[in-house]
């Protein structure tokens, strides 16, 4: 017997740039689905930085991802977007520093499959998200 669970949510974060037109956008975000699906996450919303237009997009994105408690990770075209990982400024200290795991579409990390035990049922795209205080 086998028990399906939704996946956990990763939102989307992709940084618009002079070569990235406006109708490019819909298949960076079929790129993320896709590359999330294979990290074991559904895509929620795509949030797009664009210097010119929306600059706070990863604000936006940080927010949400922060306020949702079914957010557990956020999935980029690239980790170089998000700066230095040992930065607490960067973005990706950032999204550390919440507890957020950040997912990439260029090197996906592919979750191991679930070890059956006889006689226990295996639970599908489980990944329980640590409960963390929220102080406001």
């Amino acid at each position: 017997m086998m028990i399906s669970r939704p996946m956990p949510l990763a939102l989307g974060y992709v940084q618009r740039r002079c070569s990235l037109r406006h109708f490019e956008i819909g298949t960076e975000q079929q790129l993320l689905a896709e590359a999330a699906r294979t990290q074991g996450h559904i895509l929620g919303t795509v949030h797009v930085d664009d210097a010119l237009t929306d600059p706070d997009g990863f604000a936006v994105l940080l927010q949400k991802a922060t306020i949702e408690e079914h957010v557990s990770a956020v999935i980029v075209p690239t980790l170089d977007i998000l700066g230095d990982p040992d930065d607490p400024r960067s973005k990706f200290g950032q999204l550390l520093a919440h507890g957020i795991l950040a997912l990439s579409a260029d090197r996906p990390v592919v979750p191991p499959q679930p070890q059956s035990v006889p006689g226990v049922p295996v639970i599908q795209g489980c990944n329980p998200k640590r409960r963390r205080s929220r102080v406001n």
